[in-house]
């Protein structure tokens, strides 16, 4: 099931704005809560150098990523897996950048803290986390 958020739409230029010059070189970047796929797709378009990984913990976000992933067969979009921010430990070792769009204003501080805690964890020593919300 692809589902569809109206504001994924308004926003995934800006930051595609931001993100372009900060990923000049191929990179692996993690999504956090990456939602409809919408995002990630749509990086992934623009930056066929950089490999994405997108990540949710709500099944249905993640049978949506894999809706909108399949039919943009895109080769630099990695299946999504799951992955909760809040979690202790992340199922993946390294990132060049980490990027949460939409999570930090809507979810427990649990999952604000995992996400600083996880990507100072995975992040390679010249990466960055890049967040977005309200």
């Amino acid at each position: 099931m692809k589902l569809h958020a109206p504001a994924a739409d308004r926003n995934k230029q800006p930051i595609l704005d931001v993100l372009r010059p900060l990923l000049p070189k191929p990179a692996l970047v993690i999504t956090i809560a990456e939602g409809s796929g919408q995002h990630v797709v749509h990086f992934a378009q623009y930056l066929p150098h950089v490999t994405f990984q997108p990540t949710d913990r709500d099944p249905d976000a993640l049978a949506s990523i894999g809706a909108h992933r399949a039919e943009a067969a895109l080769a630099n979009i990695r299946p999504a897996m799951t992955l909760d921010a809040a979690d202790s430990t992340w199922p993946i070792e390294y990132a060049d950048a980490v990027v949460c769009i939409n999570m930090i204003h809507i979810s427990p501080w649990s999952a604000s803290e995992g996400l600083f805690r996880g990507a100072s964890r995975v992040l390679r020593p010249e990466g960055f986390l890049l967040t977005y919300g309200p």
